[in-house]
């Protein structure tokens, strides 16, 4: 006859819980390993390498695009320029200078011309008065001035000058003797030499850019 099973020591069932209990842990660890690994994983693992490429086949990263500024574009706050105004003034004027021809013969009494022409939008009123008509004449070596109609001469015209938009006036002065001056010094004018010379013409304080001519 057999005999009744004897009942485990309670430190037996102890364990056994303890080992279901490792057991859970493992497998829910498993599990939740599986999931991430699934899902990318956390910060923690590494980047995985980028494919190797020859330098022949890479192309450069495209560079960014430039942020926009809040800084206005300057041309959007330019002045207008001189043909879009509306107004006129003494500076907005163009003068130029012109000899009657390129070379004067030692008989031929050179005649110089002075144009002056409104490139505004407006009306243009200037007193002469103010701001003197002068002819003036330098050495083209030397640079040194030898003439100026208004050295020894009144200016050609001393009255209110008025042009138009896009209208243009001009002065021909045939006066030049050939011979030097200074300003307020007409007592000791000497001929000039044969040469060549620069031709300025001024309105005022606007000056034209020189014009060449031969005194033969």
């Amino acid at each position: 006859m057999s005999q009744p099973n004897q009942p485990l020591p309670r430190e037996i069932y102890t364990r056994r819980r303890i080992a279901a209990v490792v057991v859970l842990v493992v497998v829910i660890a498993l599990i939740w390993w599986a999931v991430s690994s699934l899902t990318g994983g956390g910060d923690d693992g590494d980047p995985a390498p980028a494919a190797a490429s020859s330098p022949a086949a890479s192309s450069p990263a495209p560079s960014p695009s430039p942020t926009p500024t809040s800084t206005a574009p300057a041309a959007t706050t330019a002045a207008p320029t001189t043909s879009e105004k509306t107004d006129c003034s003494l500076a907005d004027l163009r003068v130029e200078a012109a000899p009657g021809q390129p070379s004067f013969g030692p008989d031929t009494a050179p005649n110089f011309f002075l144009t002056v022409t409104n490139p505004t939008r407006g009306d243009c009123r200037v007193d002469l008065s103010d701001h003197p008509l002068q002819f003036e004449v330098f050495t083209l070596t030397t640079y040194q001035r030898v003439w100026a109609d208004t050295d020894c001469n009144r200016p050609e015209d001393a009255g209110e000058l008025r042009l138009a938009p896009g209208a243009s006036k001009t002065w021909e002065l045939t006066s030049w003797s050939r011979t030097t001056s200074a300003p307020d010094g007409c007592g000791d004018r000497r001929p000039v030499d044969p040469g060549s010379y620069l031709l300025y013409t001024h309105v005022g304080d606007v000056v034209s850019q020189p014009a060449t001519f031969n005194l033969e």
